[in-house]
């Protein structure tokens, strides 16, 4: 899921299509046998993604004048400078640069040739960028998986009294959290904004909760010995709310707290009370037989240290009923209800929430 990294290589295929309910079976047929996961989209597009490449599928009229090549820049200058080359050199400039929604740090231009043929340089990130206040870390997972984040340490000569593993949902990587980990350091606990496997940062792929779990356990470890702690907590967004769920109820898990914001519990419900795009989603990345595994309910009665769960009341991405379906399995786990929230929050709903979970965190860990 990484963007591929190497200036030079074709980084991916852009196409438009006159009818993405229509094209996308059969762009499904052919590109998830050969390792492609469905890892974005919208009502007007599909993006496709493995190690290496990326296939984004647009509904666009008319279809054939949408291809184009997309080649990977070494940096935002570099970009600039080829768009403003191919225009000097007889073609034209389709689309001005400027950053894009399609991975971390994603800035591109597009430029046609004489002939109408249209190239997209591109500049995305290959590692997480350094931050202000943060070490940038690397430990290992599992499975000779390599994980990247972010420590935070508390201002001040006393030591943190606890620390605290971050973790993204799908599709994003340790840079989201950053303003997460410095307010989880100002409150006294260390921080760790981590890179799950598959995504900026950290090596492997994507599993859908499978080993991430106990991706976490080793880096909660390596926690515990870097900033010389004993107490950890866990806090996790969407789908890193469903691993550090997964990761508490391991048995050999050692957790003070967790806190897990709008996380899918039941992955074989969470077809049922959702949109298309979820069915995909599992289909790409959780196999039958994992479904159990990769579902916190299953393992409910396992989460013995203080549990809070964080979702909104019209969430539609996760229905609320994931959440309440752990609550039912384990009542000691503690549900905050957003009402009216959505998948994500809006920024009241963050406003409203963060002070919950932090304190939660800081009170229990303490």
């Amino acid at each position: 899921m990484r963007f591929p990294s190497q200036p030079g290589l074709i980084a991916g295929l852009s196409l438009q299509v006159t009818s993405l309910e229509r094209a996308t079976p059969f762009w499904r047929a052919i590109l998830h046998p050969l390792g492609f996961g469905r890892t974005g989209g919208a009502a007007d597009h599909c993006l496709w993604a493995r190690e290496g490449a990326q296939v984004l599928i647009w509904e666009r009229q008319p279809s054939s004048s949408g291809t184009r090549l997309m080649l990977r820049a070494p940096d935002r200058t570099s970009v600039d400078a080829l768009c403003a080359a191919g225009v000097a050199a007889g073609g034209s400039l389709v689309m001005e640069p400027a950053a894009r929604p399609f991975a971390t740090g994603y800035y591109s231009g597009i430029v046609a040739d004489p002939d109408g043929i249209r190239i997209e340089l591109v500049h995305a990130l290959n590692d997480l960028p350094g931050q202000d206040g943060a070490e940038r870390v690397r430990m290992p997972g599992v499975d000779d998986v390599t994980l990247g984040g972010y420590l935070f340490r508390p201002d001040g000569a006393e030591a943190p009294r606890a620390g605290v593993v971050v973790l993204p949902g799908y599709g994003s990587d340790a840079t989201v959290h950053v303003r997460d980990g410095r307010n989880l350091a100002r409150a006294g606990l260390a921080a760790l904004c981590l890179s799950q496997r598959g995504w900026l940062g950290s090596t492997g792929d994507e599993d859908q909760g499978f080993r991430q779990p106990d991706d976490v356990l080793a880096a909660a470890d390596w926690l515990r010995r870097e900033a010389n702690i004993e107490s950890v907590g866990l806090l996790g967004f969407s789908q890193g709310g469903q691993t550090v769920l997964l990761a508490a109820a391991r048995p050999a898990a050692s957790f003070g707290a967790v806190v897990s914001y709008f996380a899918p519990t039941d992955l074989a419900a969470w077809r049922e009370q959702s949109g298309p795009g979820i069915g995909d989603y599992l289909d790409d990345f959780v196999p039958p037989e994992r479904l159990a595994a990769c579902s916190p309910v299953t393992v409910a009665q396992a989460l013995t240290c203080p549990v809070m769960l964080l979702h909104g009341s019209e969430d539609s991405v996760v229905s609320i009923a994931q959440s309440r379906a752990l609550v039912a399995a384990n009542p000691a786990i503690a549900l905050h209800v957003v009402e009216g929230a959505n998948h994500g929050f809006p920024r009241e709903a963050w406003a409203e929430t963060w002070p919950v979970a932090r304190d939660f965190l800081v009170r229990t860990l303490s």
